[in-house]
């Protein structure tokens, strides 16, 4: 016996093992042990979420048209209930639209100058899987830039969905402004 193999334990033979151990027969594994077959808690059930939006930089348009402008408004008309004041904070909001128009175009048209080169590249490799994939989305870039370009010219023109922004503000001026009269008035009772 060498010095290294006083470290190595060696199983017991079964010649080796003590009667006790021989006859002792092992509990049965039962699937409960180690399944959990009960019904879910309530509150450990998924909740479901849908999401509006297509993450793309459209989204960034629609976001802007949601934006809360009335509440903006009011709390503008309680720090400065002028009526230039108004003008020029709509100016500002058309402005913010037309700045976002632009970036989004921007980032399309580059994301479609890209998607191009793609087509163009796994083509000559025959990879005509990806081409296809690659054909879709540069399907769904144009008719995003056709829809942007529809609501562009339907802010210009004026219509009523491209306008909702604007007239949301007016409305939250308005309301300011009224509710400033009433606590003036409110003041003025009380004297």
């Amino acid at each position: 016996m060498g010095f290294f193999d006083l470290f190595k334990k060696r199983a017991p033979a079964p010649a080796e093992m003590p009667e006790e151990t021989k006859n002792h027969t092992l509990p049965e594994i039962k699937e409960e042990d180690f399944i959990d077959n009960s019904d879910p808690i309530e509150e450990n059930t998924p909740t479901y979420s849908v999401e509006f939006g297509s993450k793309l930089p459209i989204d960034i348009i629609y976001g802007f048209l949601k934006e809360d402008y009335e509440n903006k408004a009011y709390n503008d008309a309680l720090t400065n209930p002028d009526q230039s004041y108004k003008d020029a904070n709509l100016a500002i909001v058309r402005s913010n639209l037309e700045i976002k128009f632009k970036q989004v175009f921007l980032k399309y048209e580059d994301m479609l100058r890209e998607i191009g080169f793609h087509i163009h590249s796994r083509g000559q490799a025959g990879l005509t899987d990806i081409v296809e994939l690659l054909r879709s989305k540069q399907n769904t870039y144009e008719k995003h830039m056709e829809e942007l370009k529809k609501m562009k010219e339907d802010l210009d023109s004026g219509e009523l969905y491209m306008m909702g922004i604007f007239k949301s503000y007016e409305v939250g001026f308005t309301r300011g402004l009224a509710s400033l009269s009433l606590h003036n008035l409110k003041i003025d009772n009380t004297l």
